[in-house]
């Protein structure tokens, strides 16, 4: 199904690319998190506008969301920024789990919801940590 570009859903990651914050500030990847060497994060989509060569994605240092690839979900994915700060924060290197689609199905700007999004995620977490003056992790 092609869209119109007009009817293009914004996703996760954009809507949180045009927030504005009460509280901190938006920063890249590195910044956040100068301990972390590299972060990779592979995921595993189920659902909608999945097809088998787009089913598995894998991002370097990647943003606060994960967006879902259905064509028809507004404000989709979810946040792979949380889990990322927990194992930071508790130092670490490896955690899987599985999210379900924060988003809806719905018209271009998300005025009409149609259904919840019933897209599915699995998704690996690697982190590798700098070292930190002298000591091994």
């Amino acid at each position: 199904m092609r869209m119109n570009p007009r009817e293009k859903r914004q996703k996760a990651q954009d809507v949180f690319n045009q927030g504005k914050f009460l509280l901190g500030e938006k920063t890249t990847f590195e910044n956040a998190f100068p301990q972390v060497e590299e972060c990779v994060v592979t995921i595993e989509e189920s659902g909608h506008g999945i097809s088998d060569w787009s089913r598995t994605r894998t991002y370097r240092n990647p943003g606060e969301y994960i967006n879902c690839q259905n064509p028809l979900c507004y404000n989709g994915g979810f946040n792979i920024g949380w889990p990322i700060r927990e194992m930071v924060e508790k130092r670490k290197t490896q955690k899987e789990d599985s999210a379900l689609c924060q988003g809806n199905e719905g018209s271009p700007k998300g005025h009409r919801i149609y259904r919840k999004c019933m897209n599915f995620f699995k998704y690996k977490i690697s982190i590798k940590y700098r070292y930190d003056e002298g000591k091994t992790t």
